[in-house]
């Protein structure tokens, strides 16, 4: 089982004088998470991560780039969007993964297009509030996928 996670990128970024791995730029809470995982050897092999960035676009976490400071909005969703979409069919083609996992907030998701035909099953972290999302994150970095198995059911459960 190959699994592709999709991270929005963070607000809350490290200031380096030069170009640096979109991994050590962004210092938000998610992506402490996921350094954390990977530090503790807790990253399963079975999964890659790349960001979703209002700045790039779709991008690795070892692509090197700059600081910046721009926020999703709406509008560059909408900018963004078909390249998006390309890109994450093209990864999920390329790398045959089985599963597509997205961290996103609400503006993230609007930039990403239809992908109900993609041969990989697409899912969400849901939930309310961030340390909420933060735990399942974290449960999925680390292999343990029952909390996302129970909010696909709960979401199942709902659209019946």
């Amino acid at each position: 089982m190959s699994i592709l996670l999709v991270q929005s990128c963070s607000k809350s970024k490290n200031r380096p004088g030069e170009p640096v791995e979109a991994l050590e730029l962004y210092s938000g809470y998610f992506f402490k998470i996921i350094k954390k995982s990977i530090r503790d050897g807790k990253l399963q092999d079975e999964i890659d991560i790349c960001v979703l960035s209002a700045e790039h676009g779709l991008i690795d976490t070892t692509d090197e780039i700059s600081y910046y400071d721009r926020r999703m909005s709406a509008d560059r969703a909408a900018e963004i969007r078909d390249d998006v979409t390309m890109e994450l069919r093209s990864r999920v083609d390329e790398n045959d993964y089985h599963h597509v996992i997205f961290n996103l907030g609400t503006e993230y998701k609007a930039a990403i297009g239809d992908l109900s035909d993609l041969s990989a099953s697409v899912q969400f972290i849901e939930g309310d509030g961030i340390g909420y999302k933060g735990h399942t994150l974290k449960q999925i970095i680390r292999g343990d996928y029952s909390s996302l198995e129970m909010e696909v059911r709960n979401a199942t459960a709902q659209a019946d």
